[in-house]
């Protein structure tokens, strides 16, 4: 059975949990974290269970070389951060394989990145307020655009007038160009914000008041996990990494929208 936005977000989040978990243990040599890391990937599996009693679901497509690579620890691997994630469907009847990664990439970002820039987690001074605010707003307008390309998705796979769905193909295409091109929009101008406070802290700028707290998420509020319990410099260092492989694999072409 097909999972719905939401169960493709929070699948996501727990897979997170779970590579975490297990790279914990690998790594553990102390007996207590052991046993008490193996009774939390008891519960994230069962969570995931819950929510896919059959295994991977027939709107996630599954990255077999990336796995593989990951898997092997290949030193090759292009993408290292983005290949830890699944391709997931953006919506059950979404068969483009270029909009399902973007759309991926994006709820990426959105669960996983974008909570760490929140005022709970850095401390910005006013001028960084600011620009992250416009990068809220950028993000919030993506992922408007792309539930209104899941709607168009859905209703041209339902639609059974010839003419109506020649209507509605038209309005897919359109809508797909828009969505990818906001999509790598949104992914430079974050990638520049990042490149910016980056180059800020090595010359000692005071951008971030917060700068020797842990990153540490609230699991009341927040559905990130990627991040937890990293320095905040290493955090953004790792959003920065993301972003810069999202949009090598972002294919833009020159298009008239």
């Amino acid at each position: 059975m097909p999972l719905s936005h939401e169960q493709i977000v929070e699948i996501s989040r727990i897979q997170s949990i779970i590579r975490n978990l297990e790279k914990i243990k690998r790594e553990s040599k102390d007996d207590f974290q052991t046993t008490r890391v193996s009774m939390d990937l008891d519960k994230y599996n069962k969570k995931m269970m819950e929510i896919s009693p059959e295994g991977i679901p027939d709107n996630m497509e599954s990255t077999v070389a990336n796995s593989k690579a990951l898997k092997d620890n290949d030193p090759n691997i292009k993408h290292k951060m983005i290949s830890q994630f699944p391709i997931m469907k953006i919506t059950p009847n979404s068969h483009d394989r270029e909009i399902n990664q973007i759309g991926t990439l994006a709820n990426v970002m959105d669960v996983e990145f974008m909570a760490l820039l929140g005022d709970t987690h850095i401390k910005f001074d006013f001028s960084h307020q600011s620009e992250r605010d416009t990068l809220f707003k950028h993000m919030e307008n993506l992922r408007r655009n792309m539930k209104v390309l899941m709607e168009t998705i859905e209703e041209f796979a339902a639609a059974e007038k010839q003419e109506f769905r020649e209507q509605l193909g038209r309005m897919k295409n359109k809508q797909s160009r828009i969505f990818i091109s906001e999509a790598f929009d949104v992914f430079k101008k974050t990638r520049e914000f990042l490149e910016a406070v980056n180059k800020d802290l090595r010359e000692g700028s005071s951008v971030i008041m917060n700068l020797d707290d842990p990153v540490k998420f609230n699991p009341r509020f927040e559905k990130a996990s990627l991040l937890e319990g990293k320095t905040i410099p290493a955090a953004l260092n790792d959003f920065l990494t993301f972003t810069k492989e999202a949009m090598e694999i972002i294919n833009l072409p020159n298009m008239k929208i």
